[in-house]
C-alpha cells in the first residue's frame, strides 16, 4: 500500500512542485498548423518566431529560472509559494531540470532514451524507457503517463509550432523591463489560459520572463517565471544529463493513464 501512494505522491509532485500546475504555455490544442492564427497581431508573431528561432537553432543552452506559483487552498484561499529551477538542453536527445522550492525538490534527468526522476525528500526515483528524441519524450509521457515538464516548450525543436496549436489571440503591450533587461513585451491567449512573455531586445531575443494565467481553474492560479543566466555552449558535458541516484534511494513505478471507456 505505501509503494502505491508513493507513486502517486511523486506524480501529483512533480506537477505541484515542477512548476504550479505542470502544463505547457497555455491550453488544448485548437489547430494542427505552425502558421500564424488570425487573431495574432503580425508585430507579435514576427517576435514569438525570433524567440522560437533563437532557441530551436540552438544545439544547447542552459538558464536558471526564479519561480513564483499559485494554490488555491479550500475555500478559495489563494497563496503563493516560490521556487527555483537550473535548466539544461543537449539537443536533440538530452534534457536535465533540478528544481527546488518552498513545497520541496525534484530532479530530473533524460539521455539516451531514459528518463529519471528523483525525490529527494522521500528518498525515492523513477525511470522510463522513452523515445530518444526530445519531442517524442515530451509527447509520450504527457500521453501516457499525465506529466508535462515545465517550460518544456523551450526545450521542443519547433516552440512555434507547438505554442500556434494553441493560442488564439495575441498582440504586442510594449517595451519593458525585466531586473534591468528591456525586453519586448508580448501576450496570448487560448481558451483556457493566457500567458505572457517578456523577450530580450538587445541580444537575442530570448525569453526573459514568463507569466501564465490559468482562468479556466478555480481561483486563477498564476505562474511566473524569470529567466536568467542563459547560455548557449556548443556542447554540455554529459554528466549534466546523467543520473545521480543515491544507492539508498528506493526504485518506484511511473503510473500509466488509462483510456476512458466509451
Amino acid at each position: 500500500m505505501r509503494s502505491k501512494v508513493l507513486i502517486v505522491n511523486l506524480l501529483f509532485l512533480i506537477a505541484a512542485m515542477l512548476g504550479a500546475y505542470c502544463v505547457t504555455f497555455a491550453a488544448e490544442p485548437t489547430s494542427t498548423s505552425s502558421a500564424r492564427p488570425s487573431g495574432i497581431a503580425p508585430y507579435a508573431d514576427k517576435l514569438l518566431t525570433k524567440a522560437c528561432q533563437a532557441l530551436s537553432s540552438a544545439d544547447a543552452f542552459s538558464f536558471h529560472a526564479e519561480i513564483m506559483f499559485d494554490q488555491v487552498l479550500p475555500p478559495d484561499v489563494k497563496v503563493q509559494f516560490a521556487g527555483a529551477m537550473d535548466y539544461a538542453v543537449q539537443r536533440p536527445d538530452e534534457l536535465a531540470v533540478d528544481y527546488q522550492s518552498d513545497l520541496g525538490a525534484k530532479e530530473l534527468w533524460y539521455s539516451d532514451g531514459t528518463l529519471t526522476v528523483l525525490d529527494p525528500a522521500r528518498m525515492v526515483y523513477t525511470t522510463l524507457a522513452v523515445p530518444s528524441i526530445i519531442d517524442g519524450m515530451l509527447d509520450r509521457v504527457a500521453e501516457m503517463h499525465n506529466l508535462t515538464i515545465p517550460l518544456s516548450d523551450f526545450a521542443a525543436s519547433d516552440m512555434c509550432k507547438v505554442l500556434r496549436k494553441e493560442i488564439t489571440y495575441g498582440g504586442y503591450i510594449g517595451p519593458g523591463d525585466v531586473n534591468g533587461v528591456e525586453c519586448d513585451h508580448i501576450a496570448f491567449s487560448s481558451p483556457k489560459a493566457d500567458f505572457q512573455l517578456w523577450l530580450d531586445r538587445s541580444g537575442k531575443p530570448i525569453p526573459r520572463k514568463v507569466v501564465i494565467n490559468y482562468r479556466s481553474l478555480p481561483g486563477s492560479p498564476e505562474y511566473i517565471a524569470l529567466l536568467s543566466d542563459w547560455k548557449f555552449p556548443e556542447k554540455i558535458p554529459a554528466s549534466r544529463f546523467r543520473a545521480d541516484v543515491p544507492k539508498d534511494f528506493k526504485r518506484i513505478d511511473f503510473l500509466t493513464v488509462k483510456e476512458s471507456k466509451p
